[in-house]
């Protein structure tokens, strides 16, 4: 009777053990995923559980207009493209965002690029930058923007669309 409650507890034990040990596609999907929806909601406390240290500053000064001066309207996750480094400790995702400023209430679109660092067993966002659309999402209060000249589109034609995987 005893060595059934001992193999029990074995198999008990194993499982747990195999539903810890995701894979870091997963654990990089499951921090890009909760981080966006994190700051989708104005949840900024879920969101910044998913920032390095070092990026934390930088991220509360960029996001302290999120869901006061600024709501968003809609978020996309347009990829996630992971191993960018050769220790397979980097990724990068994009977000398309759908917001508008309440000051103006028109409706801007940002595509933001996200870096993020394998740190431990999870994955740390380490920089936010503003690929595409409106600047002023990721705009820091009282800090003069640079201003930038008209967009040349020969710099996007040879954008390998093919390098972003599919989010699910």
């Amino acid at each position: 009777m005893s060595r059934r409650f001992w193999w029990a507890g074995v198999l008990v034990g194993l499982s747990g053990c195999l539903i810890q040990n995701l894979s870091p596609e997963t654990r990089l999907r499951d921090s890009v995923i909760e981080f966006n929806e994190g700051t989708r909601w104005g949840r900024m406390d879920v969101a910044a559980g998913h920032v390095s240290p070092v990026f934390q500053n930088q991220f509360r000064l960029s996001h302290l207009r999120w869901g006061r001066d600024i709501q968003i309207a809609d978020s996309e996750i347009l990829g996630i493209n992971a191993d960018t480094e050769e220790d397979g400790s980097g990724a990068l995702s994009r977000v398309a965002i759908r917001w508008y400023d309440h000051e103006t209430m028109i409706i801007a679109q940002t595509v933001i690029r996200q870096a993020w660092q394998k740190h431990k067993q999870r994955f740390l966002l380490t920089k936010e930058s503003v690929e595409s659309g409106h600047p002023g999402l990721l705009a820091i209060p009282g800090v003069q923007q640079p201003v930038e000249g008209p967009v040349d589109e020969e710099e996007y034609e040879d954008f390998d669309d093919e390098q972003w995987s599919s989010v699910y």
